[in-house]
C-alpha cells in the first residue's frame, strides 16, 4: 500500500520536474528561440544594441520569460556581429516551438534556430 502511494505521488511530481525553467539556458546545444539579434558594431557594442536588448528583455518578461543574452559569435550557427536575446536551448524542436508560442504575442518576430553555445 505504501508503494502505491509513493508511486502516485511520484507520478504527480515528475511532470513538474521534467519541465524546463523558462528563459534559463538548459543545454549548450539544441533549439534556441531567438527573440532578437541586434548589430553590435563587430563586437565593440553599441547603444542601440544595448537598448534593443533591454527592450526585448522587458517584452519577454511581460510574457513570463527571462531571456539569456550574449554575442552571436558564441553560437555556432548564428551570424557573427550581433547581440542576441534567446530562450533555450531546448532538446527538441517541439519544446522550442512551445516556448515560441508563449512569447509570440510579446515578441512577434521571434524565431527558432538550432545551434551550439560555446559559453564563456
Amino acid at each position: 500500500m505504501h508503494v502505491a502511494l509513493i508511486l502516485a505521488v511520484l507520478t504527480l511530481v515528475a511532470p513538474a520536474q521534467a519541465q524546463p525553467m523558462r528563459g534559463v539556458p538548459l543545454a549548450d546545444e539544441g533549439w534556441w528561440v531567438v527573440l532578437g539579434s541586434f548589430d553590435n558594431n563587430g563586437g565593440t557594442g553599441s547603444r542601440s544594441a544595448d537598448a534593443a536588448v533591454a527592450r526585448t528583455r522587458r517584452q519577454a518578461r511581460s510574457c513570463g520569460e527571462r531571456p539569456f543574452n550574449d554575442v552571436s559569435e558564441k553560437f555556432s550557427g548564428f551570424v557573427p556581429g550581433f547581440d542576441v536575446s534567446v530562450l533555450g536551448a531546448y532538446p527538441t524542436r517541439a519544446r522550442a516551438e512551445a516556448a515560441l508560442s508563449r512569447v509570440g504575442s510579446c515578441i512577434p518576430g521571434a524565431y527558432i534556430r538550432r545551434a551550439r553555445y560555446a559559453g564563456e
